[in-house]
This record gives C-alpha cells, structure tokens and sequence, in this order.
C-alpha cells in the first residue's frame, strides 16, 4: 500500500532526518543532555569528596613450570594420574572471586562474607598470559594494606592446597590401577607358555628359518631329476629313430649337480655288446675294402652285424624305460616331501603373528606395571615436597591516592550518556508529536503534488492583510511572493492538459489559515497578470472580507433568494484585477442549499463570468463539515491546505480518502507553516495565523479544532462597523501590490485612483 510505504519511510531514521529531528526539539536535547550531565557530575564528584576508593594489587603466576616438567618426563600413566594439571583460567578467575575462597578470609578479617566478593577484581594481564591481575579497592589505604596482603597469602595456600589434593587424586588412581596391571603381566606370561607348549617350539623364527632351507634343496634336487627325465626322454627318442648310444659321445657328461647322466649309466650297461658290434661293423668295413661285397666273409659279418643292432637297440630302450621309471618315482617323492615342508612353512607366519603379539602385550603390560612403581614413588616424593605451585611476580602493593570515582571518566560517560538520552527524548518527543514539520512530510505521505509551501510571515490576525503586510522585512515579503508564485506556476502546469477554471481551497479543520491563504493566493495570481474572483462560499462563517478589508452586507447568499439580484452588484473589487463575492448574510441549513440544484446554477452563473481567468472558492473544512464536498461537485479541481506543526497526520489523510471517495478531483495540496521554522526550512520562514475557526451544527456541539462554536440559529454581528470601507481596501491592496511587484506604473496608479473615486 503506498499509505503503508509513506509511513514506514516515515518511520526509517537517517542522519540528516536525526539532525533535523534535534534542531527541532533542541530545548528538549537540551534539557535532557543538561540533566544527565548535571546529575552524573553532581554525583560524581560528591562521591570523590566524601566516599573516595583507594586501589591496591599483585601481579599472580598460576601455572608452575616444574609440574610441566615432571608431566613430560613421566610415563603415560603419570600423565593420566595427574588430573588435568592445566589451568583453565576463565574459570580459575570465577575461582578466585567466589565466596569458597573469599567468604572464610572475609571472616578471618571481621568483615562481611560477600564484602569482598564486590571489590576484589582477578583478570588476565594479557591475552593468552598465565599471569592474572589483582587488584582491591577499599576506602582505607592501611585497612587496604592488611587486605590485599592477606588476599596475597590466601591465594598461595589456596594453590598448595590444590596441588595436594590433586596428587592424592592421582595417587589414588594409581593404587586402584596396581592390581589390575599385576593380573594382566601374569596372565600373559601364562598365555605365552600355553602357546609354546601347544605348538612345540620356543622360536617360531629359528624354525621358520629351517624350514626354507630344506625347502630350498628339496627344489634344487627336484629341478635335477627333470632335467635327467629330459635327458631320458632324448635318449629314448634316439634309441627309437633307429641310433644307439655311443660310449665314446659326450665323455665328459656329467651334471652339474654331481649325477651321472643318462646316457653314461645305460653305456656302462651295455658297453661290452656295444665293443662287439663296433667290432663286426670294423671287419666289415675292412673285409669290402678287400674283398667283393657278396663274399663269403663279408655275408657273414654283416649278418653278424644285423643280428647285434637289433639286440643292442632294444636292450638300451628296455634300459631308458626303466631309468625314466626310477627318476619319476623319485620326483613323486620329493614332491610329496616339499609339500609337507609347505604346508608347515604357511601355517608358521600364523604362529609367528600370534606369538609376537603375545610377546607385544606382555611387553606393554610389563611397561606399564614398571610405569605404576615410577610413578607411584614420584608422588609420594612430591607430596613430600612443600613448594607452592604458584608465585606471586609483582608484590602487594596499596596506594594512598583515590582512584575511584575518576571524573574525567565519569564526566564523559556523563556526556556520552547525556547525549543519548538527549537524542532518545527527543525522538521520543517528535513520534509523540503527530504533526507535520516539513512539505516534504505532507507531500510523501499523501501521495499528492505539492502547489507550493506559503512560509511563516508575522501577520496580525485582528487587521486586514494589507495593513499586517506593510509592517514585513524585504527579506518575508520575497519569501511570500516567491511561494504563491510558485503556485501559480503549479496552476500552469495543471492546466496545460485540463480546463482548470474554477477551484476551490478547503482544509482539514479550522484554525489553518485558509482564509488568508486563499486571499494571498488571489493577489499573487492578479500580480502574475490574471483576473481573479474570490468567492466566500463558506455559508456558516463568512470570513473572507474581513482578511480583503471588505464590506459583507451583501454577498453571494442573496442568490439563493427568490428574487436573486443581479452578480454583477455583489461584486466589491479590490483592484481592477482582482474581485470579491462575499458570503453575505448567514442562511440557515447551508449544506441542504449547497445540496440542492440551485447551488449549482448559482456556480454555473459565476462560471459563465468570462471577464475572469480563475475563480477560487474559499470553504469551510472538509473533515468537519460536508459543505466543501456539495461545491467541490461544480467546480473543477479542489486544493487542500495542510498547516504544518498543528493538524495531526491523521487527520488529511482522512480528508484525502474522503474527498476521493466523494470523486472530487483533488488537484493537489498547499502547506502552510503556522509558527517560525526552527529548522531553517525554504528561506527560513514559516507561516501561520491561527485565527480560530468553529462551527456549530445546531445541535450544542463544537468542532474538536475550533476554539469556539456557534449555531446556525444565532444572528452574527453586523460587520459594516468593524470592517474597514471599500476605499480603504482599494488603497491598502495597492500597497500591497507595490511591495510585491517592487513597482507600480502610471496607468495602474490612475485606476485605481478611478476605482477609489467609484467606491466614493
């Protein structure tokens, strides 16, 4: 909702809307910053005179480096009996300050238990520092002395006592640990016994050892007796293609391994039938180098030779056959051997890994038993000892001059202080404050155009504006002729798309200044060269003449009379350019007039009036009555009036919704500074007349922002005897409009000499 964002940037707080909030309400910043101030010096320095504290302190260390020393030495479980041996300052320093320590020392002394919980201060000298600071204030220097020495000696015994108490903890849990390390040593003695006994051996590695030797031959022997089977193999493929083993082939055969070879042991078998066949085959050879082939001697020995071969050869081949069935035999059972010795040598590593961790354990447990009487005997000697564990690096010390209260620091916390709740009150005075202080505010939360800002000018509200003017400095008549011009160039703007002829000025309640505002307005327009008629349209209250210094004997209610008299004799002319239709005698029941049609016809006569350029209709306020509602239905725009510093906020935001609910069209908005502007707003003036506006309904009631109410049945005072002539009028509005423009010509100073002379 635009309303809802309005108001929530109404609410967000900047510097610049924070200084202009303290500018506007500096009397009270000015009070409250003087009261705060004043109370907390006054305070202050009452307290210095009759209640001064003097300070004293030390300077503590609380760790104790041959403790640190002694937990690095020992074994794990000295470490573990030690019971968390370092400091944790934080909640050493709440120690320190707590009533278990300061209650019995407060007794010893003769003061109060928590007398010295709320002045003795402990804190850390430095960041991650070990040293803490003490310090005791005290309104006695030599009671001061006594307290922070004997502070001093509580906290070392407090220290000694700490450090007894956690060795007799750890020696304790040492004793509780002593017999379940004891059973454990035993227990795996006895485990690893069991195991040797089982298993049959005292090194499972020395026999690990033997066992990969034996298989180491067993491999050699075996790879041997493959090679002699390949040999074999040869031999007996020879042997079967038809060729014999020679004795005389490979004669130095022998393997490198020290077995003879095949062929040598089926040589030596059959060597002497292998010397005969040699022998045959020799004559043979001998007898055909002599002798024809088919002799006698040569059949012979080659028969002889035939019958040997086949012999020789079938003989070698039984002899390899029954070698290759030796060899194999002995590799089945060398192979069988080297299993067993594998089988034996994997389930080893397995004996190996448990008897080391057996021997493991029973290390660590003896380990720890001999830890237990190490460190067993170390406590007792530090118990023994009575070396207090913290130290004190700086002495008590108390000084004889007053360190509290310190008024440099308590005067500018006095000021700081002063100011923040100067700027609280006087934001707190500003929200309470429902008004608008600025056009800017009006503008933003109304969501309308701004026609202009009237500022502030001293006028007297009991003499006609003409005469109040005269009494102005340069400086606030500038200021006023450059804000309603400013509104007429706004009417410019407006009418440069719309027929924008006849309007009316209304506000949200009375006492705004509309009246005066809308006389301004009309002479600005006539400066700036229009022709302006002003119409009092307000019914109940005709006030219009008195601000222009005009007669109201007559005026625009006659027209609602049977026999209306013509518009042109109501008129009273200010000046040539600017004329007036006052409202006349009071009628009863306006609104049922402004209601009915003849109203409009009587606006529909002022509108045909073409010898004007604008005519601005003055009207009673709109949240009151409903009279600015009934003409704002003939008229072609409607401009609101919003004083700053008097009406709520509330209230034109209910007039706004109203008149557009009602289809009004409402043109835009004119502030007006009632007082002088504090915050130096446009030029530096405000604007205000706060003449008092009421009105009755009849029925004995009175408006919320009138000052006084009057019903439609009482008969108003004559006003020809209060109001100035029409004459006086004329001169004075010339005066005015001599200051405003800076000159007058020749030709306007004759008319209005004419003008003079017809009023006469």
């Amino acid at each position: 909702m635009p309303e809802q964002a309005a108001i929530q940037d109404e609410n967000s707080l900047g510097l610049g809307k924070l200084w202009t909030i303290l500018r506007r309400r500096s009397l009270w910043f000015g009070l409250t910053f003087g009261v705060v101030f004043t109370s907390v010096g006054v305070v202050s320095v009452a307290q210095w005179l009759f209640k001064p504290q003097y300070s004293g302190g030390f300077q503590l260390l609380v760790r104790d480096p041959l403790a640190e020393g002694r937990e690095k030495n020992n074994g794990d479980l000295a470490s573990l009996a030690r019971v968390n041996t370092s400091v944790d300052v934080p909640n050493l320093v709440e120690v320190l300050r707590s009533p278990m320590l300061l209650g019995p020392l407060a007794k010893q002394l003769g003061l109060r238990q928590y007398a010295l919980q709320r002045i003795v201060s402990v804190g850390l000298a430095s960041k991650d520092s070990d040293v803490l600071n003490v310090t005791l204030l005290w309104d006695n220097p030599k009671q001061g002395k006594v307290l922070i020495e004997a502070l001093a000696r509580n906290y070392l015994d407090y220290s000694l006592r700490r450090r007894k108490e956690k060795l007799n903890q750890g020696l304790q849990f040492l004793d509780e640990q002593a017999p379940g390390l004891q059973q454990r040593v035993v227990q795996l003695q006895q485990e690893l016994a069991t195991f040797r006994s089982i298993n049959t051996m005292l090194a499972p590695e020395e026999q690990s050892r033997m066992l990969e030797g034996s298989r180491a031959g067993l491999e050699g022997e075996i790879r041997a007796l493959r090679q002699t089977e390949a040999q074999l193999q040869g031999l007996l493929a020879m042997v079967q293609s038809g060729q014999l083993v020679s004795p005389f082939q490979n004669p130095s055969s022998a393997s490198v391994t020290g077995i003879s070879s095949p062929a040598d042991n089926i040589q030596s078998n059959f060597s002497p039938l292998f010397s005969e066949l040699v022998e045959v085959e020799g004559e043979l050879a001998k007898v055909q180098s002599s002798f024809r082939g088919d002799s006698p001697l040569a059949q012979s020995l080659r028969a002889r030779r035939d019958q040997l071969r086949p012999l020789l050869q079938r003989r070698e081949q039984d002899a390899i056959l029954s070698a290759l069935q030796v060899n194999r035999v002995q590799q089945q059972k060398m192979q069988d051997q080297f299993s067993s010795l594998g089988a034996e040598f994997r389930r080893n590593p397995d004996l190996i890994k448990n008897y080391e961790a057996l021997q493991q354990r029973l290390a660590v447990a003896t380990e720890n038993l001999g830890s237990y009487f190490k460190a067993r005997e170390s406590f007792r000697l530090e118990m023994a000892q009575s070396t207090v564990p913290w130290q004190v690096i700086s002495p008590p010390q108390f000084s004889d001059i007053p360190v509290e209260p310190n008024l440099q620091k308590r005067l500018f916390m006095g000021l700081l202080l002063g100011l923040v709740a100067g700027v609280g009150v006087s934001i707190l005075r500003d929200k309470l404050d429902r008004v608008f202080h600025s056009s800017s505010e009006v503008e933003e939360l109304l969501k309308l155009p701004l026609l202009t800002g009237v500022p502030y000018l001293p006028l007297d509200p009991s003499k006609p504006i003409a005469e109040s003017i005269k009494n102005l400095e340069p400086e606030e008549l500038f200021t006023l002729r450059e804000s309603l011009r400013s509104f007429y160039q706004s009417l410019r703007t407006l009418r440069a798309n719309r027929t924008l002829r006849v309007v009316a000025i209304t506000s949200s309640a009375a006492g705004e200044g509309k009246t005066t505002t809308t006389a301004l307005l009309g002479q600005t327009l006539v400066d700036m060269g229009m022709k302006v008629l002003l119409v009092d349209g307000d019914l109940r209250r005709a006030r219009l003449h008195r601000r222009l210094g005009l007669d109201n004997s007559r005026g625009i209610s006659e027209l609602f009379g049977e026999a209306p008299p013509p518009l042109e004799e109501l008129y009273q002319w200010v000046n040539p350019n600017l004329a007036l239709l006052p409202g006349g005698q009071r009628l009863p029941d306006p609104a049922r007039l402004l209601s009915s049609e003849r109203c409009g016809e009587i606006i529909q006569q002022i509108r045909d009036q073409q010898q004007f350029d604008l005519i601005v209709f003055d009207t009673p306020p709109a949240l009151e009555l409903v009279d600015p509602l009934l003409i704002a239905e003939h008229m072609d725009g409607l401009i609101l009036l919003v004083t700053l510093g008097k009406i709520p906020r509330e209230l034109p935001t209910q007039v706004v919704s109203k008149i557009q609910q009602s289809g009004a069209d409402l043109l835009g908005v004119v502030t007006n500074q009632r007082v002088e502007s504090i915050i130096g707003q446009g030029h530096g003036y405000g604007y205000g007349y706060g003449y008092g506006y009421g009105y009755g309904y009849g029925y004995g009631t009175t408006s919320r922002y009138s000052p006084y109410a009057y019903s439609d049945t009482t008969v108003p005072q004559s006003d020809t005897k209060q109001n100035p002539l029409p004459k006086r009028a004329n001169q004075a509005w010339s005066f005015v409009s001599t200051m405003l423009d800076g000159q007058k010509t020749n030709s306007q100073t004759k008319q209005e000499k004419e003008n003079d002379d017809h009023d006469t």
